[in-house]
């Protein structure tokens, strides 16, 4: 299987390594006062496996500064954070957040390689505060 690593600072750490098998598809757009708008297509997607939890990483191949981490936290529920390009911070999107479309799904697929089981899902968001929007609309499977 071919292998292709890019780097992400995503809220603390780094994530390497993505199959080339991802079905993916989507945007993220934000719009903030505070630190301006920025818009990602993710191109590549790895199961959160990696890190020692359930869910993916996305980003966008070539585009080191935004990235999407969603998870399923056994506890919390559903989560989703970006990065802010050029800042060494992210936004977290969870389901007590006032959003007015919150739907995230993950499963884990039929797949595993390397050990490490394929994840698909989808994550759809509307959220609106003062100085603060974020739209998504992605899909993704075959993340390892």
């Amino acid at each position: 299987m071919r292998r292709s690593s890019l780097g992400l600072l995503l809220c603390f750490g780094s994530l390497s390594a993505c199959g080339s098998g991802d079905d993916l598809g989507g945007m993220l757009s934000v719009d903030s006062e505070e630190y301006g708008a920025w818009t990602m297509s993710p191109t590549t997607c790895v199961s959160g496996e990696h890190r020692q939890f359930f869910g993916v990483d996305l980003t966008e191949r070539g585009d080191v500064g935004s990235g999407v981490r969603i998870v399923d936290d056994p506890v919390d529920g559903y989560s989703l954070a970006m990065n802010i390009p050029d800042h060494d911070l992210a936004l977290l999107v969870n389901a007590s957040s006032e959003c007015e479309v919150f739907d995230i799904y993950l499963e884990r697929g039929n797949v595993r390689v390397n050990n490490i089981w394929a994840i698909q899902g989808h994550a759809t968001l509307e959220c609106r505060a003062a100085g603060l929007e974020i739209v998504a609309d992605l899909q993704f499977s075959g993340c390892t």
